[in-house]
């Protein structure tokens, strides 16, 4: 039995799992903002076993797996950088065990969400395969010959900051042109704001009820299915930004596989996955061995999923 647990910002899940990837059961539990990062790591601890406990499978936990979004140090047990929790420089897996006294691993959230469609989702059986997460930013994680490929300090497949406009939006991290600046939902939101000022006679102001404030990374998808110009404006835009990006992954890694997760990939097929697709086969350089570009399989699960697998992985 193995528990896997999925750290964000506003809530954490735990799920245990039989080691296959089917999930036994899963529990939520709010994180709450004022936690010191020693708190929330003992939290964790609790949510871990509480997990456990449900069924009486407490003694036959091997291995605990955490994702979080940021960089950690699984060699060391340490969780270097988060951005949305308190937990910076913090010894996770010693203040975990002094709670439960069980092996504990740690992985980047985008890296456990690869890991669990691999094990148990849609790239089970290819190799290597690459997932991309459309969220906030774009994340990324790669399974090459069976084990997660982390690159060397664990810090590998920052994918969103390959840069694809040198001129381009200044990202987060200080540089500009950041792939994640025209290819994940908060991209897709400010080009949709852009074109409903060039246009204000779109559709786009009807599904955001005339309110900028209140576009989501899904309006452009409702008004374009209503053959909106303005809104297949901007996700040819959108498309081709991420298509780039796709592109170039191909063509450095040349992937079996390549797998969309995130909120953005939940869209319908023709209006983002058919697109996409066929602009990256029709630009990659090898056209004898394309990959195949699918949709993830496992939702929200692929996170506790994956980090349940995480001991088998690095």
């Amino acid at each position: 039995m193995y528990i896997g647990i999925d750290i964000g910002g506003s809530n954490m899940m735990a799920a245990l799992t039989d080691g296959k990837g089917e999930i036994i059961n899963k529990i939520n539990h709010v994180v709450d903002q004022d936690w010191s990062g020693n708190e929330i790591c003992r939290q964790i601890a609790l949510l871990a076993r509480k997990t456990a406990e449900i069924d009486g499978h407490v003694d036959e936990i091997e291995a605990v797996g955490v994702g979080l979004p940021g960089v950690v140090d699984n060699k060391a047990g340490k969780i270097l950088l988060s951005p949305n929790t308190n937990m910076h420089n913090t010894p996770f897996r010693a203040l975990f065990q002094k709670e439960w006294d069980v092996p504990v691993y740690l992985g980047n959230d985008a890296n456990c969400a690869a890991i669990g469609e691999y094990w148990a989702g849609a790239a089970m059986g290819s190799d290597p395969a690459v997932i991309v997460t459309l969220g906030t930013g774009i994340g990324g994680g790669m399974v090459v010959g069976g084990k997660l490929f982390t690159g060397f300090g664990d810090a590998g497949m920052e994918i969103g900051h390959m840069c694809i406009h040198p001129s381009g939006v200044r990202c987060n991290c200080g540089s500009h042109g950041c792939w994640e600046q025209y290819g994940s939902a908060k991209a897709l939101v400010r080009m949709t704001r852009e074109e409903m000022h060039r246009n204000p006679k779109s559709l786009l102001w009807e599904f955001a009820e005339e309110d900028l404030f209140k576009v989501t990374a899904r309006t452009p998808f409702q008004a374009a299915r209503q053959d909106d110009e303005s809104a297949q404006k901007v996700l040819y835009r959108y498309h081709e930004s991420l298509a780039i990006g796709l592109t170039n992954i191909v063509n450095i890694l040349q992937p079996e596989l390549l797998c969309l997760s995130g909120g953005v990939s939940n869209a319908e097929d023709d209006l983002l996955l058919d697109p996409v697709r066929e602009m990256v086969l029709a630009r990659c350089l090898d056209k004898a061995t394309k990959p195949k570009i699918v949709k993830a399989s496992l939702g929200n699960n692929a996170g506790v999923i994956g980090a349940a697998m995480l001991c088998n992985m690095l």
